[in-house]
C-alpha cells in the first residue's frame, strides 16, 4: 500500500490509474442486496463496451431496486466500468492476472520465513524461465504478436469479410461500417477510432477496423499497440534469476538484529489456525451434494455411509 500512495514511486497519474476489481465489487455489492439476479446485471454493466449498453443495464437496475442504483453512483463509473475506463485497464475486469501468482505460491504462506523466501525464489525462477523460452521460440519463428492477440485478430478478420462497408472520407479514412446483425460504426482511420470502442479499450483493431482497411489495403496490424509484440513479451520475461550461494559462502551481516517480540510467540502446538477473512466469494455459487460411491444417497460419502453393512 505504501508503493501505492507514495507519488514519488511513479504509482500515480499519468503512469498508474487506480481502478476496482469487478469481482470484489459484485461481491461487496452481493453482501449488501443479497439478489443474484441484480449482482448479473452489475457484471453485465460493468462488462459493456459501450455507453449506451451501460446505461440500459444500469436503467434495468434501477427499475428493480433503486436503492441498488444509488449504492452503484456513488461509485465513480472509471474505476469499475469498461464504458467508462478510457483505454486504462486493457479489458482486464478483475485481479486475477494477480491471482495467478498466489496459485504458484501456493503452500507457502505457512512456512518459516526462509523457506518461504526460498519457495517463491524457485517457482518464479521457473515461471520466468519457461515464458522467456516461448517469447524466444516466438522470436525465432517471427512471429509478431502474443498467442492472444493472434487469435483474437484472426477471428476479427473472419468476421470482417461478412461486412457492408462505405467510404465517406478518403483522406480521413471514414467509413460507415454495418455488421451482419444490422448495427452500424463509424470508422475513422486517420484517427484510429470506432464507435464499438473496442479498440481503445483492448489495444488492438475491432473487426470494423479490419474490415475499413481491407477496403482500403492498409495493414491493420499498425493498430496493434506495442506491448502486445512478441519483443515486449519476450522483453518482460527477459529479467534472470542468479543461482544462490550456499549459506556458509554468504558475507557476514553487520547491521541491526531484529529481535521478535514474546507477545507474538505462539502459545501451544500444532498447525497455526487461519486467520483469513472469507466473504461472499468463497462460496462457491451452485454448489452440488456429495453421492456416496455405495449407497450412491446424496449427503455423505463412503467413509461416513451408515448403509455399508447392508450394501455389498
Amino acid at each position: 500500500m505504501a508503493v501505492m500512495v507514495d507519488p514519488h514511486l511513479g504509482w500515480a497519474t499519468p503512469f498508474a490509474y487506480h481502478r476496482i476489481c469487478m469481482r470484489h465489487l459484485a461481491s461487496n455489492f452481493m453482501t449488501r442486496f443479497k439478489d443474484k439476479i441484480l449482482k448479473n446485471l452489475v457484471c453485465r454493466a460493468a462488462l459493456a463496451s459501450t455507453e449506451r449498453k451501460f446505461k440500459k443495464h444500469m436503467n434495468t437496475i434501477g427499475r428493480i431496486n433503486s436503492e441498488a442504483l444509488q449504492w452503484l453512483e456513488a461509485v465513480p463509473f472509471q474505476l469499475w466500468a469498461l464504458s467508462h475506463d478510457g483505454g486504462r485497464r486493457y479489458g482486464l475486469m478483475t485481479t486475477n492476472i494477480s491471482e495467478v501468482f498466489n496459485s504458484i505460491l501456493k503452500g507457502a504462506r505457512s512456512l518459516p520465513v526462509t523457506a518461504l523466501v526460498q519457495l517463491t525464489f524457485f517457482r518464479l525462477n521457473g515461471y520466468f524461465v519457461a515464458r522467456r523460452e516461448v517469447g524466444a521460440n516466438r522470436l525465432t519463428s517471427t512471429e509478431q504478436f502474443t498467442p492472444y492477440v493472434d487469435a483474437h485478430i484472426q477471428g476479427r478478420v473472419v468476421k470482417a469479410g461478412s461486412m457492408e462497408i462505405v467510404l465517406y472520407d478518403h483522406e480521413k479514412g471514414l467509413f460507415h461500417v454495418k455488421s451482419r446483425r444490422g448495427r452500424t460504426h463509424r470508422v475513422t482511420l486517420h484517427e484510429k477510432t470506432c464507435t464499438c470502442v473496442k479498440t481503445l479499450i483492448y489495444g488492438f483493431p475491432c473487426s470494423h477496423i479490419i474490415s475499413a482497411c481491407q477496403h482500403r489495403c492498409v495493414d491493420f496490424r499498425m493498430f496493434v499497440e506495442s506491448y502486445y509484440t512478441t519483443q515486449a513479451y519476450y522483453d518482460t520475461w527477459a529479467p534472470l534469476f542468479h543461482p544462490i550461494f550456499n549459506a556458509d559462502e554468504w558475507p557476514l551481516y553487520d547491521g541491526t538484529v531484529i529481535v521478535p517480540p514474546e507477545s507474538m510467540r505462539r502459545s501451544g502446538s500444532g498447525r497455526p489456525k487461519s486467520t483469513r477473512l472469507h466473504n461472499e466469494m468463497d462460496v462457491r455459487e451452485g454448489k452440488t451434494l456429495i453421492r456416496c460411491g455405495l449407497c450412491k444417497q446424496l449427503g455423505h460419502n463412503r467413509r461416513s455411509c451408515k448403509n455399508r453393512n447392508q450394501v455389498k
